[in-house]
């Protein structure tokens, strides 16, 4: 299943397993500028201390491992914004999570993302439930995900909010 999709400001392509084995080296060279600290300070822990391309290339062979990784980046000069995180379980729910560069904070474009993102999967029937994490100092995150009319789910950890969108309708 490969989740590409466009937004209008948005080019949202996969990347293949072998991303970090294939010379991505403009790639390699962008991710440490994406993951700064302040974009990464609500994440996990393997998220942090990327600074140069040798780290780079050891996260993204484990996002990939881990999960469908989609490259975000602009439309008008192509030029890479972040990351969306899409790992399917057997029941076909998805665990999402997504990141973008610093600068291009307060843009709408995490919105943008996640709207082209659930319209994709809605309109191509892939999944059945969203999940999203956020910390519970994430305040962006998670009137984002209230916005989308995602729900907080009741068996919320105790630093970490989980979201979910039903995107089938039972008995369908």
């Amino acid at each position: 299943m490969i989740f590409d999709f466009e937004t209008s400001r948005l080019l949202v392509t996969e990347l293949p397993a072998d991303s970090a084995a294939s010379g991505r080296v403009e790639l390699l060279d962008e991710i440490p500028k994406i993951l700064t600290p302040a974009v990464v300070s609500h994440l996990p822990p393997h998220f942090s201390g990327i600074t140069f391309p040798e780290d780079a290339k050891v996260w993204l062979a484990r996002m990939c491992a881990e999960s469908h990784l989609l490259l975000i980046t602009t439309r008008i000069d192509k030029t890479p914004v972040g990351f969306l995180f899409v790992h399917v379980n057997q029941e076909n729910d998805a665990h999402i999570g997504f990141l973008l560069r610093e600068s291009h904070w307060g843009q709408g474009l995490a919105s943008e993302l996640l709207r082209g993102f659930i319209d994709e999967v809605r309109e191509r029937r892939a999944l059945r439930t969203l999940i999203g994490g956020v910390s519970l100092e994430n305040i962006q995150s998670q009137r984002l995900f209230d916005k989308l009319a995602f729900s907080k789910r009741l068996d919320s950890q105790m630093d970490t909010l989980f979201y979910e969108l039903a995107l089938e309708k039972s008995g369908v």
